[in-house]
């Protein structure tokens, strides 16, 4: 889904990822908010490839969505540019251990812790990778430091729970998911029965599966269950929470006589130090309800046949066994709680049973898992390694097995071995896919996201963005000079109507409305002041009425003693300055 945006997140500098197989079993379920913050950051990666903040959040969605190899794709370029960041280990690790590497996951969360990284968002899948690689007890603390801080968190307390069985503590695992087993959590019930199955109680766990699974399912988990007490604890934990299930568990069944060492041990208490997650209050009446599973339902008829996984061959790594495990939980030494689910007697068989739901014949303890040689595709060869890299193909030709790499068997048994019936030859991951994701529960799928076209989107976004800046930059600058070509055209006008008006000085002779008038006026004056003879005569507007004046003088002093000499005669004149601008028109009338 996510593969394209590995081409903008970078390729991954670590070189310990592991190749995955199956994801998740209860993480499968799709998140819309997930999808929306996946391609909104990739919308702001689009615009600059180096944001932090996008590319973490871009990996963290892509985690949400179960794709893990797109989330160390973002990470691992995060990381690149800033190596210091603790939320980009922790999301290394979170998707490290997606890709059932739990090492490598521990050693990224370390990395998380010590750069100061709140524990809070990685503890829980920090404790799931201890399991993982077979330390239950710094698993279980783990556990009970994420339910301190999420008391009510369903996956940690089913998580725990498996973690408690698979340490042989069954008492305490069955008082840790009882709250979810009243709730009729289908994912509870199944983790119960893995409970059973690998410590010896495989009649418990049948009766679980028969009620809660579809009749196809049922028998074909059966063989699984049979040999769950003969895995190791990390192989435990991978094949709960993975399917991955190890071809030569019957094998060691067969060969270990003596009871396994991991059967549940009686009830021991706890550390004082780490509190017991509570479970919530339940009457302690004699007659209070039981929690009973119920049939789970399917928007379709389970199919009566699977296409067969087949798995390539591993190298199995040696994983150290503990020979003690110290319980974390605080299980009562007094008689069974009335609230807690119903256990039938245990009745632990010395060989695993024989599944009794169908009549089709359960692999033989001497035999590798429920494959046979050449007649079905065969199954992995040697223990799954919950340490080491993994990869499953998607459709690989099924090969029949090679003499010198049939295990060895019995030779009774391997004459007479009978023909596997098909379902028998489902590995525990399909088995787990087909109950973890119903059709009734499936949500629609998510789009793909094409990276490539995502970027080309935001190219052409921005293409468009700058051809409009562009426009709006000319827009300006051309009003701009519009504006200034205006003000220069308005100042040379100015210019023009003050150089062609400029400001003169005259005397004042007469006044009035109408300026032909005025030149009667002037002829009047002439013939009583003979001053006013050579002078030419003008006019200009003074208010309603019109000025009648003389000159213009070539100072305002001239003016002055033109004045003078007037009124010697009795004339009524003055002097009068003109503003530059100011229109003033010749008029006749010498």
């Amino acid at each position: 889904m996510l593969g394209t945006a590995l081409v903008m997140a970078g390729g991954v500098p670590l070189h310990a990822v592991a190749q995955s197989g199956t994801g998740f079993s209860q993480l499968d379920l799709r998140q819309p908010d997930a999808a929306a913050s996946l391609n909104s950051n990739l919308t702001r990666l689009g615009d600059n490839p180096r944001d932090i903040g996008a590319l973490i959040g871009a990996g963290e969605a892509a985690l949400d969505l179960n794709d893990p190899r797109a989330a160390t794709g973002f990470f691992a370029r995060a990381d690149e540019i800033q190596s210091g960041n603790g939320r980009v280990k922790a999301g290394l690790g979170r998707a490290m251990l997606q890709l059932q590497n739990p090492t490598e996951a521990l050693r990224l969360f370390d990395q998380a812790e010590r750069l100061r990284y709140p524990s809070d968002s990685y503890i829980g899948d920090r404790a799931l990778a201890r399991d993982l690689a077979g330390d239950q007890a710094g698993a279980q603390r783990d556990y009970q430091t994420a339910l301190r801080t999420k008391p009510n968190d369903a996956e940690v307390i089913k998580r725990y729970a498996v973690s408690l069985g698979i340490s042989g503590q069954v008492d305490a695992a069955e008082k840790v998911i009882q709250p979810l087993l009243y709730k009729n959590d289908r994912e509870a019930w199944r983790d119960r029965a893995f409970i059973f199955a690998m410590n010896g109680r495989v009649q418990q766990a049948q009766e679980i599966t028969v009620k809660v699974m579809p009749k196809p399912l049922a028998d074909a988990i059966q063989p699984y269950m049979n040999r769950m007490a003969a895995l190791t604890p990390a192989e435990r934990a991978a094949a709960v929470h993975f399917g991955n299930f190890p071809a030569n568990a019957g094998v060691r069944m067969a060969s270990n006589a003596a009871p396994s060492r991991y059967v549940t041990p009686g009830p021991v208490a706890g550390s004082s130090s780490v509190p017991q997650p509570a479970s919530p209050s339940i009457p302690a009446a004699r007659n209070s309800p039981q929690p009973e599973p119920t049939a789970w339902t399917r928007s379709q008829a389970a199919p009566t046949s699977v296409p067969t996984q087949v798995r390539g061959d591993r190298t199995r790594t040696a994983v150290p066994t503990p020979t003690a495990v110290e319980p974390s939980p605080i299980v009562p030494t007094s008689s069974s709680p009335p609230t807690r689910p119903p256990v039938p007697q245990v009745r632990v068989a010395e060989t695993p049973r024989t599944p009794t739901v169908t009549p089709t014949p359960a692999p033989s303890n001497a035999l590798p898992g429920p494959a046979t040689a050449s007649a079905t595709p065969r199954a992995v060869q040697g223990p799954v390694d919950p340490l080491a890299a993994r990869s499953t193909p998607a459709n690989p030709v099924s090969q029949p097995l090679a003499p010198q790499d049939r295990p060895a068997q019995p030779l009774a048994q391997a004459a007479t071995a009978p023909a596997p019936n098909p379902v028998a030859t489902r590995t525990l991951a399909d088995i787990i896919r087909e109950l973890d994701v119903p059709d009734s529960e499936t949500r629609p799928q998510v789009a793909a996201v094409d990276l490539t076209e995502v970027m080309a989107l935001q190219a052409r976004k921005r293409e468009a963005a700058r051809a409009a800046a562009e426009k709006v930059k000319r827009d300006a600058a051309a009003k701009v000079k519009a504006e200034a070509d205006a003000k220069a055209k308005a100042l040379a006008a100015e210019k023009a109507r003050l150089a062609k008006n400029p400001s003169r000085n005259w005397v004042q002779v007469g006044t009035g409305q109408s300026v032909p008038a005025l030149g009667f006026t002037l002829r009047g004056l002439r013939k009583k002041y003979d001053a006013l003879g050579p002078k030419d005569a003008f006019t200009a507007p003074w208010g309603k009425t019109n000025r009648l004046v003389v000159g213009p003088f070539p100072s305002f002093a001239k003016a002055k003693d033109f004045e003078a000499t007037l009124k010697k005669g009795g004339a009524d004149v003055f002097a009068w300055q003109s503003e530059a601008g100011e229109e003033v028109m010749p008029i006749g009338g010498k």
